[in-house]
């Protein structure tokens, strides 16, 4: 039905944790172009979007045109947690079950069910952003772990050309975090208009799970509409996290 060869499993590793954070299940979808999962959260706060092109993996095998398969991502994350350094992930899927292998040295083996769940082909978000930053991977989580120990909403703040602000807002405390493109905290900055939004702070530490394993990561926003955070690996694999804005 299904196959797939991995470099580096610690990369879905990440990104199943982070993922099980937000949808309990949900269901990939396997076409000749690549690996991909679109779905939103119960209470419709948050989309989760991943796509891994076909070239990204070192095989990959999908019977016909497409293939679809439900999964739990908590009993999914459970078995990635076991992966090492050094292995690599194999997925096999048949009609009723997953068969998840972690290969180094040896070969472990694990097998889940399938959860039977219709395939929901969501649209792709249509949103006008008037700004884009592109930051390492490092920078953004740094800046996440300081705020959330104070904060539990997050304010983006686009300062000039040169700056944006990452606001970390609690009922007692707060801080901030510069970002500037002249100064080389940010690979990539652009700005159509001075907006500022607020989020979930929640959310943000979900993605720092996803982009331990990433080398970049962009943010795009408008004010009083969804962000855009796009966790990029340097293999082409992206996962994409849309956030609703906390309108007070």
């Amino acid at each position: 039905m299904f196959r797939f060869r991995f470099a580096d499993a610690r990369i879905w590793r990440y990104m199943i944790a982070s993922i099980e954070k937000i949808l309990d299940e949900s269901v990939f979808l396997a076409t000749s172009e690549g690996l991909s999962l679109r779905a939103l959260d119960t209470s419709h706060v948050v989309m989760v979007d991943l796509f891994y092109p076909r070239d990204s993996f070192t095989e990959y095998e999908v019977e016909g045109e497409e293939a679809s398969f439900g999964v739990s991502f908590s009993l999914l994350s459970k078995v990635l947690r076991r992966a090492r350094k050094e292995d690599a992930l194999e997925l096999r899927v048949d009609e009723s079950s997953i068969e998840i292998s972690l290969i180094s040295r040896g070969v472990r083996r694990f097998r889940i069910p399938q959860i039977s769940l219709a395939l929901e082909r969501l649209p792709e978000p249509r949103i006008t952003y008037t700004v884009e930053a592109r930051l390492m991977s490092t920078t953004f989580r740094e800046a996440v772990k300081d705020l959330e120990p104070i904060a539990d909403v997050i304010a983006l703040q686009a300062v000039d050309e040169d700056i944006l602000v990452m606001r970390g807002e609690g009922d007692i405390a707060s801080g901030e975090a510069e970002f500037s493109l002249s100064r080389g905290s940010m690979i990539d900055y652009r700005v159509e208009s001075p907006d500022t939004s607020s989020y979930t702070l929640e959310y943000f530490t979900y993605m720092n799970q996803a982009a331990q394993a990433a080398e970049i990561v962009s943010v795009r926003y408008s004010a009083d509409a969804p962000v855009r955070v796009d966790v990029e690996y340097q293999d082409g694999g992206r996962l994409t996290f849309y956030v609703s804005p906390r309108i007070d």
